[in-house]
């Protein structure tokens, strides 16, 4: 189970520009796609699949913004 609780925000959708804005000034790149999901890998990204995500919450960055790559 988490051992923090994360603070929410309401979810806005990026461009890729805005997205490249946003990891290059620190933000984490979270890919949260299936593994069935054949897309290609993104480069220095946390891949976490949607089922594991609650038992890998702890693994993420408390302190930057996340950007998050999902279909």
């Amino acid at each position: 189970m988490p051992t923090h609780t994360l603070r929410r925000r309401s979810p806005v959708r990026l461009d890729a520009q805005r997205a490249r804005m946003l990891l290059s000034g620190g933000a984490s790149l979270l890919d949260v796609r299936r593994n069935d999901d054949h897309s290609d890998e993104l480069d220095g990204g946390i891949r976490i699949p949607p089922d594991e995500l609650p038992t890998r919450i702890d693994t993420l960055p408390r302190h930057a913004p996340i950007v998050l790559a999902c279909t």
